[in-house]
Order: structure tokens, then C-alpha cells, then sequence
């Protein structure tokens, strides 16, 4: 029975060592692996750094030679003397392009204006003719006096007319104010000359005299026909007079 224990624990310790044999060896293996991996990321991230270094630095080349030549080729500047500043700046024809608005050859600088400078392959300086902009210019500044001339004339023939239509109104105002008066005296004169007539006819009709004597007494002789106490009996001939 002794020995079969023995072959039994023999094996077991075997299996045990090999197990750590292989765990050893797959830790080796990971540890391995996992350095590699790291390697290679480190390499790879040199490589793209390097790469967008040299892009970045590429880039900002071309930018500081775009933007200098801007700063140097400003609209409305004349193109002769952008040409002599660009070269004290140290930069040469080579490296920028000079194109006319209507594509024809530039040939004296001192003819011609900065109008923009576009990106590109290399900047291109954009430039019109000195007399073409002149040109244009008197062309607007003689457009805009017609017009500024038009829009007063017709602001003072508004003006005018505005009065003219404000002075008839007030004329329409005055006579309709002075018919409307004409009328009222008018209306007030009828109404007092019928207030007078009615007065006199009360006092026709109030005013007796018996006789001369009291039209003499009372200061009325001679009495004329249609006065306040006249009255036919009064008039013995009859003619209008009484009491003569």
C-alpha cells in the first residue's frame, strides 16, 4: 500500500509544477506582448506628431508669406509702390501673381491700383486701372449730383405744392367764414329790421291822439303817414300830412 501513495503524491507534485511552469511562461508572454504594445503606440505616435509638425510648419509658412503681402498690398494702394515695398520686404516677383480685372497685361505698375489679394497656390494681387477707377468715380459723383439735384427739385416741388394746396384751403377757409358771416349779419339785419317793423307797429297801434291839439302837445305835429299815432281822421286833406 506504500508505494501506490507514494506514485500518487509523485504525480501530483508533477502536475503542480507544471502548472506554475505554464503559468510562468503565459505570465512571460503577457508581460512580453503587453511591451510590444506599448513600443509600438509610442512609435506610432512619433510618427503622426512628426508628421502633423511638418504640416503645421508648412501650413505657417504659407500663411505668414499670404499675410505679409496682404498687410503690404492694401486695397487702393498704387501697385508701384506695393511692388517696391514687397521687395525691400524681401520677397520677388516669383512670389506673388499680379491680374488686372479685365485680364489685360499689366505693364506699368504706376497705372494701376490694389483692388484685394486672393489665396492661393501663391497670392494673387488684384488691380484695376488708376483712370478706369477715376473714371467711375466722376461717373458716381456726377450720378449721385443728378440725383441729389432730382430729389430736391422734386422735395421743393412737394413743398410747393404742399403750399400752394395749404394757401387755397386757408382761402376756402376765410370765405366760407366770411359767407357764414355775411349771412348771420345778413340773418341778424332781417331779424332787427323785423324786430324795428314789429316795434313800430306796437307803437302805431299803442299811439292815440284824440286830436292835434295833443299831437301838437305832445311835440309829433306834423304827423306823416305810417308814424306812430297817425291817423286819417287827423288828416282832413286827406294827403299823408297830419296836423299840419
Amino acid at each position: 500500500m506504500v508505494p501506490t501513495i507514494r506514485r500518487s503524491a509523485t504525480t501530483r507534485e508533477r502536475i503542480m509544477l507544471n502548472n506554475r511552469v505554464r503559468f510562468g511562461n503565459m505570465k512571460r508572454v503577457n508581460r512580453a506582448v503587453w511591451a510590444l504594445t506599448v513600443i509600438l503606440m509610442m512609435v506610432l505616435g512619433l510618427v503622426l506628431a512628426g508628421c502633423s509638425g511638418s504640416s503645421d510648419g508648412a501650413d505657417g509658412k504659407e500663411e505668414s508669406t499670404y499675410s505679409k503681402i496682404v498687410a503690404i498690398a492694401k486695397k487702393g494702394r498704387s501697385l508701384a509702390d506695393v511692388k517696391d515695398e514687397l521687395k525691400d520686404a524681401g520677397f520677388s516677383s516669383s512670389d506673388y501673381e499680379v491680374k488686372s480685372d479685365t485680364d489685360k497685361m499689366v505693364l506699368r505698375a504706376s497705372n494701376w491700383v490694389v483692388q484685394s489679394v486672393e489665396d492661393g497656390d501663391k497670392p494673387v494681387i488684384n488691380v484695376r486701372k488708376a483712370s478706369d477707377i477715376a473714371q467711375e468715380e466722376e461717373a458716381k459723383k456726377v450720378a449721385e449730383e443728378k440725383k441729389a439735384a432730382e430729389e430736391a427739385a422734386a422735395k421743393k416741388a412737394a413743398e410747393e405744392a404742399a403750399a400752394k394746396k395749404a394757401a387755397e384751403e386757408e382761402a376756402a377757409r376765410k370765405a366760407a367764414e366770411e359767407q357764414a358771416a355775411a349771412q348771420a349779419e345778413a340773418q341778424r339785419q332781417a331779424e332787427e329790421a323785423a324786430r324795428q317793423a314789429q316795434q313800430q307797429q306796437q307803437a302805431q297801434q299803442n299811439v292815440h291822439y284824440a286830436n292835434c291839439s295833443e299831437v301838437r302837445a305832445a311835440g309829433a305835429a306834423p304827423l306823416y303817414q305810417g308814424q306812430p299815432g297817425y291817423n286819417g281822421k287827423l288828416d282832413r286833406d286827406h294827403d299823408g300830412v297830419a296836423c299840419e
